[in-house]
């Protein structure tokens, strides 16, 4: 848990804000569009990419 905690810390503000937003605030991605001043398309793009930098700074706890 605490290794999940410093990857989420390490990760762009807005991917962070993003990531925090969706999972752990269960936000619609157009509810974090509008907080974040994205379009939507926006928002599952950095979404992604945050997704992809956890799986890889996370990949040797998942082996």
């Amino acid at each position: 848990q605490q290794a999940i905690e410093e990857a989420i810390m390490q990760l762009p503000e807005s991917q962070r804000m993003a990531l925090i937003l969706r999972r752990y605030e269960q936000l619609s991605y157009e509810e974090i569009a509008e907080i974040l001043d994205l379009s939507v398309p926006a928002v599952k793009s950095v979404l992604f990419r945050a997704r992809t930098e956890l799986r890889s700074r996370l990949s040797r706890y998942l082996a």
